[in-house]
C-alpha cells in the first residue's frame, strides 16, 4: 500500500496518530543519526506528505 492510499482508508483520527507516531521517528532519527542525514530529511518529507493529507481531510469537512 502507498502512502497516497493510507491517507484515504484512515480516518483522521487513526490519521492523528500515524502523524503523532511519524513524528516521533522523526525526532529518534534525528537524534541518531543527525538532522541532515537522508534517513532523517525522508522521514520529514513523510511526516509533512501526512500532515498535509491530514489538512486536506479537516478542510473538506
Amino acid at each position: 500500500m502507498n502512502t497516497s492510499t493510507l491517507s484515504t482508508v484512515l480516518t483522521p483520527t487513526e490519521l492523528l496518530g500515524y502523524i503523532e507516531f511519524l513524528r516521533q521517528d522523526l525526532i529518534n532519527k534525528g537524534l541518531t543519526y543527525g538532522f541532515n542525514s537522508d534517513r532523517t530529511l525522508q522521514a520529514s518529507r513523510e511526516l509533512d506528505y501526512f500532515i498535509f493529507e491530514y489538512q486536506k481531510i479537516t478542510y473538506m469537512n
